[in-house]
């Protein structure tokens, strides 16, 4: 059921216009985090917003430290017939490639906006590496597919880039970093979708923390993450 606008439309289109930007951070990798602003510090999450010079829009990055090993959360973030149920908004995933000879994917995601906005979607590519330390990083950005057509009534987002960074610190401790822009397209008061831009990843984190309690990521396996304090 699609979501309609009420007394709390402003929190609605907090979570709809950030979600436009989920988990997936900027490529610019020039950015000045030096002027980045600390926009929240509570229960644990970080948020930072700024700017770059040839985007309007705001840039945030978000970082929290979870009681789960490195593999736990990577499984979490690339079970994409579970990300419903953490991520705010999304209403359906879909794969459309995965190869994990090449640590690589692609996939369709949904995004239920509130009424009168149209839903949005937008197609992700996503590359997946592990440094020598055991970090692991999630690169991801919006590609057209022609294995996939734009939908009727849904405006199919094309401007976007992302990323994870999940460095162990112990055998049961993440610090899970995520950096991210996206134009959530169509007509948006730039200085709403600001506004809620440190929302969006701040309540993401916070839902993380505790699915990742899910029994059936307590001891996954990926062939492409590997555990560093794992026993040999």
């Amino acid at each position: 059921m699609k979501n309609t606008v009420s007394g709390s439309t402003a929190r609605k289109l907090c979570y709809a216009i950030g979600l436009s930007l989920l988990t997936l951070g900027t490529g610019h990798a020039a950015a000045d985090m030096s002027k980045a602003k600390l926009a929240i510090n509570k229960n644990g999450v970080k948020v930072w917003t700024y700017q770059l010079p040839d985007n309007p829009a705001f840039n945030y990055r978000a970082t929290t430290v979870i009681n789960a090993n490195v593999t736990s959360i990577a499984a979490m973030i690339l079970d994409t017939d579970y990300l419903v149920q953490w991520v705010p908004y999304v209403s359906a995933v879909n794969v459309v490639d995965r190869n994990e000879a090449q640590n690589s994917f692609v996939i369709r995601m949904q995004l239920d906006f509130p009424f009168p906005l149209q839903d949005r979607d937008l197609l992700i590519q996503g590359k997946i590496s592990q440094a020598s330390d055991g970090t692991v990083t999630i690169k991801n950005k919006a590609i057209n597919d022609n294995r996939v057509p734009p939908r009727h009534n849904v405006v199919r987002l094309t401007h976007y880039e992302g990323d994870w960074t999940l460095k162990p610190l112990g055998p049961a401790k993440t610090e899970v970093s995520t950096t991210g822009y996206g134009d959530p397209g169509g007509v948006i008061p730039l200085a709403v979708a600001n506004m809620f831009v440190q929302q969006q990843p701040y309540q993401m984190l916070g839902r993380m923390k505790d699915y990742v309690k899910n029994s059936r990521y307590q001891n996954a396996q990926l062939s492409m993450v590997k555990d560093p304090y794992a026993k040999k």
